[in-house]
């Protein structure tokens, strides 16, 4: 008889699956994901191999790579999964565990995008819908690239791609409680 020893507690594939709803465990590799991925190649490790590492309770290497920010939640690599996992949601809730533990990856595109998201939220959260013209400006004050695509502002803004104003929302107000519900219920677990 082979004894395998004892099982060793895997807290981060425990919060991940708590967090996104899926069971991880259930992935047994077929890499459909990754040929279906738009992005895969710009990954520091396709979605199949953030999988693993997530079994294997490779927290650090996991919150250092850049996969999780990249990823675009188009659902491409749901879609084609045979074993049904929510493989956007995963992705989601590894940026928000990387998030509530403030892990701060040296990549600067990886930075990057975190500010996006930060600063698009922060829009939802305060006008109830993003507000392009300010998020741009804010995104480039916030990179130290002023005048970062500065040279497409005036096409975008004179065929209406980009509207000078923002439109009130009906319902910001309800957003705003939205958020604060969901903050409470974060800061409850």
């Amino acid at each position: 008889m082979i004894a395998l020893g004892q099982q060793i507690e895997n807290k981060f594939l425990t919060a991940v699956n708590k967090k996104s709803g899926n069971n991880i465990l259930d992935c047994y590799q077929c890499g459909k994901c990754v040929s279906t991925c738009p992005v895969s190649s710009f990954m520091d490790f396709p979605p199949r191999e953030i999988m693993q590492m997530i079994k294997l309770g490779l927290k650090d290497e996991t919150y250092m790579a850049n996969s999780m920010w990249f990823c675009l939640t188009c659902a491409a690599c749901s879609g084609r999964c045979p074993r049904e996992i929510d493989i956007p949601r995963v992705m989601e809730s590894i940026r928000h565990l990387a998030i509530e533990e403030n892990v701060n990856p040296d990549d600067p595109h990886v930075k990057n995008i975190r500010k996006f998201h930060e600063i698009f939220l922060d829009m939802v959260r305060r006008y109830g819908r993003n507000y392009e013209l300010r998020m741009m400006a804010e995104f480039n004050i916030r990179t130290r690239n002023l005048f970062k695509d500065m040279h497409l502002a005036p096409k975008a803004l004179l065929k209406g791609k980009i509207p000078i104003g923002h439109e009130k929302v009906k319902s910001a107000k309800a957003i705003q409680r939205m958020f604060k519900l969901a903050e409470k219920l974060e800061n409850t677990k």
